[in-house]
């Protein structure tokens, strides 16, 4: 594509330079005499003109020429100056005697070439540095982890090594290290990774993670802050506190999850913050970092907030987690004006399987939409109570919405023999579409 661009841009400059030059006759002009033995092309020749040039600018005269002592004009530089034979004088000739537009075509050329010799040069360079830095990488990587792994099973050493604290000085060995050990660090547990974590220490890398978590690029800050977790560095608390709110959202998340392993005494404080935004993702993420350092808050501290991310987590995570102790500000989170948080709650009653909301998600059910009653039938049939038997029998033969219709046939089979009872006898009905959703919700396959 290049080449193409490049080879019309020359065609045009050489159309451009043939009219623009071509046939014109030049400001600076000479005088030749013309001999009687010579002729048209050997005075072209002498002279290094056209003879296209020559005849035109000679009419009529070339008629007589050689018969007479005739003269013949021959450009030349204003100066006088006849020696065109360079390829210097050539150029600036026809430069000086070139339209603009000749002279705009030729500056760009000028300027795609330089740019493309400038690109090229600045591509060998980076993979001259690339290739480099992965021969360095290579050079020290099994070295680094011999080291890493010797240090693990060997007896109890108070020191490392100076000679290895000068080479973690560079930014690529140094690098190659922290990489190494982190990720063994992050398939061990006890006495192995708390090992691990003071080799780290005594290398003196705590000071180049600090480094991460205030350098400018937000991936690096990131790097920085599941270092400082996973090494347990509680001296950059007051770093991380200043992006646990971040408008990065991946930032925000890494901050979050780095508060909740360096804080497990209070884990989830940063809830508390009226304005904290919280994501799917990053609630995700949250569960096994709870898991991990074995403290579960008590999540009816925030069931109240006015913060509708803070309450969505928190219903979620009550329910997840199993705490009966909040069941009755869940239920009163069933009457909230936001059909998201109630959805929440209900899901959240279903998984604590709560007898006593039943009745109350049954009332609900009319006044809701598609979702909020499709979350109402799943969590009846986690509660799975006989007395809801009238209530899936109804919705089976008289709501309009299929789904619903499914999901009511597979709650009278959630309830046992009494369940597919009556499903039986509504099976033999002379109903085509209610004997497709029977077969349908009992196919175990789906």
């Amino acid at each position: 594509m290049k080449f193409s661009v490049y080879l019309l841009l020359l065609l045009v400059v050489l159309l451009v330079r043939s009219i623009s030059v071509t046939g014109k006759e030049p400001r600076g002009l000479n005088s030749n005499k013309v001999e009687n033995d010579e002729t048209l092309y050997t005075n072209s020749r002498q002279n290094n003109i056209q003879m296209d040039s020559v005849k035109k600018w000679n009419q009529p005269d070339l008629v007589t020429a050689g018969e007479g002592n005739k003269y013949l004009q021959i450009y030349s530089e204003s100066t006088g100056n006849q020696n065109t034979s360079s390829s210097y004088n050539k150029v600036k000739f026809y430069f000086n005697k070139s339209n603009y537009l000749f002279r705009i075509i030729l500056f760009l050329n000028l300027f795609f070439l330089s740019t493309v010799i400038i690109m090229i040069f600045i591509i060998f360079n980076r993979r001259l540095f690339e290739s480099y830095i992965a021969f360095k990488r290579s050079k020290c990587q099994d070295r680094y982890r011999d080291f890493i792994t010797d240090w693990l099973y060997a007896e109890r050493t108070e020191r490392v090594p100076g000679s290895l604290i000068r080479e973690l000085k560079d930014p690529v060995n140094r690098d190659v290290f922290t990489s190494d050990l982190i990720s063994l660090h992050a398939n061990l547990t006890g006495d192995s990774a708390a090992k691990l974590g003071e080799l780290f220490h005594l290398a003196e890398l705590e000071k180049y993670t600090i480094r991460k978590v205030m350098h400018s690029s937000w991936h690096v800050k990131a790097k920085g802050f599941r270092e400082l977790a996973q090494m347990k560095i509680k001296d950059g608390n007051h770093l991380i506190a200043k992006y646990l709110n971040s408008a990065n959202a991946i930032l925000r998340i890494e901050a979050q999850l780095a508060w909740i392993q360096l804080n497990p005494d209070d884990p989830l404080s940063f809830f508390d913050d009226p304005n904290v935004e919280l994501s799917e993702w990053g609630l995700l993420n949250t569960l096994p970092a709870l898991k991990k350092i074995e403290t579960v808050p008590n999540f009816g501290r925030w069931l109240q907030s006015s913060n509708k991310s803070v309450t969505l987590s928190a219903l979620k995570m009550a329910g997840i987690f199993k705490q009966f102790e909040n069941v009755g500000l869940i239920s009163h989170r069933l009457g909230d004006t936001d059909p998201e948080i109630r959805r929440e709650a209900i899901c959240a009653i279903g998984k604590l399987a709560v007898p006593s909301a039943g009745s109350e998600l049954q009332q609900m059910f009319p006044k809701e939409d598609t979702g909020n009653k499709t979350e109402i039938l799943n969590a009846l049939i986690m509660i799975s109570e006989v007395s809801f038997i009238p209530f899936f029998r109804y919705l089976l033969l008289n709501e309009t919405d299929i789904s619903l219709r499914i999901l009511s046939a597979r709650g009278l089979i959630s309830l046992g023999t009494n369940g597919r009872d009556i499903l039986d006898s509504l099976y033999n009905e002379d109903d085509a579409v209610l004997k497709k959703i029977i077969i349908h919700a009992k196919d175990k396959r789906i």
